[in-house]
């Protein structure tokens, strides 16, 4: 699936199947952080608190709405995760991944990036995706995991700063 260039970067041509698997893999991580999993837990509460109430009427709006709201994270994560990466990953494009001992180097159909390992603060992988998360803020890179080796995991595991 994916081909070594003369260079030391990994190779991989983006399908329409591939990005479909990436973007449920970058969806069900994201919707397994620590702040996704806190609103799941609200709305939860909610249905529990608010089915108690005399008022009938409110009970069966609150047990409509909120299955409604997690349905709707559910839906617009899937979105954006795929409107993301159809940019970032085109089908048909070739998308390069290299890391390094001190920064990872990526290409791809936006071009061509270079950051340091000790820029990320979590990595995890999923399926077909890596999701790379950034110190500091809630942005985060997302890498195909075919163009990752276990050396390359490890290597990145290790340099991975905790905020």
């Amino acid at each position: 699936m994916s081909a070594m260039t003369e260079d030391g970067m990994r190779a991989i041509t983006m399908t329409p199947q591939l990005l479909r698997d990436m973007t449920r893999d970058v969806a069900t991580l994201l919707l397994r952080t620590r702040h996704a999993v806190a609103l799941w837990g609200v709305m939860a509460l909610a249905i529990v608190v608010v089915t108690r109430p005399t008022d009938a009427f409110a009970a069966v709006v609150v047990c409509v709405a909120v299955p409604a709201l997690a349905l709707a994270m559910v839906v617009g994560t899937r979105r954006s995760v795929r409107r993301a990466l159809v940019a970032a990953f085109a089908p048909g494009t070739t998308v390069w991944a290299r890391v390094e001992p001190d920064a990872l180097r990526m290409s791809g159909a936006l071009g061509s990036s270079q950051t340091s390992l000790s820029a990320y603060r979590e990595v995890r992988v999923r399926g077909s995706a890596a999701v790379l998360r950034l110190r500091g803020s809630r942005t985060f890179v997302v890498v195909p995991s075919a163009l990752l080796t276990d050396e390359d995991l490890g290597l990145l595991g290790a340099a991975v700063v905790r905020d």
